[in-house]
């Protein structure tokens, strides 16, 4: 046992906020305890840590203790300890804490209230800091664990959510990418109701940009029973020859819709036909 917990017996009071651990045969499991279950059997609590592989579990959890269990309380926590300041130094000269300020309020909390400071500093001496940076990491998603966030779904689930959203009568101007050929999938953006230029400039901020070769306007017109149909033209001035453009093109886009949510119904129409001779873009 590390010199800085203590048994947990029956006669133990534990208080909110208390740094506990268990240990067995099979696990090592350190949390923040918040309170006793309903029916005082278990421990409810919160940043659940691995120490043994020394990673983040969860954000919550409870502990019900069984036999083979060894059960400790840290001797001491942050606000407490004498030595807080030389413990967390060790989170403020992390390149990840520095290069993270929008996060270190939160980074700082969860360090306090999920270690402390004589279990920092042992790890210090023993050069076994990565029990809490990898932890930090996993919990916050930065450094080895940053979150990779996939693009094309992100702007394709973003599409549909605004076909989802049309009600029957609305419609919203699109621009899109047609690959014509290519081994490549269409690509489509939409910025509600915005002018087809004012929807360009929306998109080259987006992190999934492209260059778009068509654009039009999308029209619900059918909603009942939960199946959509829609109205898809072709005609921008920016990316076609509006009021010129040929069915031909608008079936194209069609093509292209289908593919990409075949949930929907769509109706190709040429022109501006899918809102109406008033459109100016």
């Amino acid at each position: 046992m590390e010199s800085y917990l203590e048994n947990i017996t029956s006669e133990t009071a534990l208080t909110e906020g208390e740094v506990i651990r268990r240990t067995n045969a099979e696990k090592d499991q350190q949390g923040a305890f918040r309170k006793l279950t309903e029916d005082g059997a278990g421990w409810i609590v919160t940043d659940v840590i691995d120490i043994s592989k020394g990673e983040y579990i969860s954000e919550a959890g409870i502990i019900r203790p069984t036999d083979g269990d060894q059960l400790y309380r840290h001797k001491s926590r942050f606000g407490t300890d004498n030595e807080d300041d030389e413990a967390l130094e060790i989170l403020y000269s992390w390149p990840l804490y520095r290069d993270s300020p929008r996060l270190q309020k939160s980074m700082l909390e969860f360090c306090r209230a999920s270690f402390s400071p004589q279990q920092l500093l042992s790890w210090k001496k023993n050069d076994d800091l990565k029990k809490l940076f990898v932890p930090m990491q996993q919990k916050f998603k930065i450094g080895r664990f940053v979150e990779k966030v996939d693009v094309n779904k992100l702007r394709d689930n973003r599409f549909r959510e605004q076909l989802l959203a049309m009600h029957s009568g609305k419609h919203m101007t699109y621009i899109c990418f047609l690959p014509q050929g290519q081994n490549m999938k269409p690509l489509f953006f939409s910025y509600g109701t915005k002018p087809h230029i004012e929807t360009l400039k929306e998109l080259q901020r987006q992190p999934f940009a492209f260059k778009p070769t068509h654009g039009g306007h999308i029209k619900c017109v059918r909603e009942e029973g939960g199946q959509k149909e829609f109205l898809v033209d072709a005609g921008s001035n920016e990316f076609g020859v509006g009021m010129q453009t040929p069915l031909s093109t608008a079936e194209m886009v069609v093509d292209a819709l289908q593919e990409n949510w075949p949930e929907f119904d769509y109706t190709p129409v040429p022109g501006r036909d899918a809102f109406g001779l008033q459109q100016s873009y």
